[in-house]
């Protein structure tokens, strides 16, 4: 905690007491107590800890492979052996954060046409209503291959929008430069 932080809490010399307060960081001077704020079994807590250091002093992460390759490797700190990414948590002060599963971002959105159009229940376009990024329904058909998969289309579909707007707006020739 004090050389590389968690999560929104930061490492030393910031104080972190706001979070303690606040309920988002946990902290206990023993993992029993650190299991008991988090409603977890102590003595499953004690033994998954046990579990990861010794496997983070062989500079191993078989549960979750982290410094598995080299772009982990490269993200950890590089000063640290025998895995740049682990190591045991042997002494108090312990520390926890709840994590909750959500979205970056959104992959089923609003249909459109080829032109960005939101497209209405009846499968027709809606005049003048466009979608593009987040808001679009994506390409990649619910799944989030990798980040940035976004940019590219949102980007893309945003010409592709205004190009139709300028084409059909009342207020241009409908010729395009």
């Amino acid at each position: 905690m004090k050389r590389y932080g968690l999560g929104l809490a930061r490492p030393a010399p910031v104080n972190n007491d706001a979070l303690v307060s606040a309920g988002y960081l946990h902290q206990a001077q023993s993992l029993g107590e650190l299991a008991q704020q988090l409603g977890l079994d102590p003595q499953q807590l004690e033994h998954t800890v046990a579990r990861y250091n010794r496997d983070a002093a062989n500079g191993s992460d078989p549960q979750f492979h982290k410094g598995g390759n080299s772009y982990n490797r490269a993200m950890g700190d590089a000063a640290h052996s025998p895995n740049p990414c682990n190591a045991p948590l042997l002494s108090a002060p312990f520390y926890a954060i709840k994590l909750f599963t959500g979205d970056l971002g959104t992959s089923r959105g609003l249909v459109t046409t080829a032109d960005a159009q939101v497209i209405n229940q009846q499968g027709q376009p809606i005049d003048g209503l466009y979608a593009v990024g987040n808001d679009m329904d994506s390409m990649m058909a619910g799944t989030y291959p990798g980040p940035g998969i976004t940019l590219g289309p949102a980007l893309t579909f945003g010409y592709l929008a205004a190009l139709h707007m300028t084409q059909t707006s009342p207020y241009t020739s409908g010729e395009t430069s």
